[in-house]
């Protein structure tokens, strides 16, 4: 093997990497789960108001910083909501 296959070999094998951490990126990061509520009412197609009621009816589970005034939720649930319940508009 010559040094330019070498070089092939490496550049298809990045590729190949690169490919790997966009396609998985989200269980790369513990922390990245979690999403704000703006790109949660993104997902959802909903307004600020009805992800309240969303909380407030226990069909979204949350979590907010001790402290802290803004809410967080877990990707996979607000995915889940969204696959299980869309009919145009929650």
């Amino acid at each position: 093997m010559d040094a330019d296959n070498i070089i092939q070999k490496i550049d298809e094998l990045n590729r190949k990497v690169d490919n790997l951490i966009a396609v998985n990126k989200h269980s790369l990061n513990p922390l990245s789960k979690w999403i704000d509520k703006e790109e949660t009412m993104r997902i959802l197609k909903c307004s600020e108001r009805t992800l309240q009621t969303l909380r407030d009816k226990d069909l979204l589970k949350y979590t907010r910083p001790l402290g802290g005034s803004k809410f967080f939720y877990l990707r996979e649930d607000v995915e889940a909501l969204f696959e299980n319940n869309f009919n145009g508009e929650i």
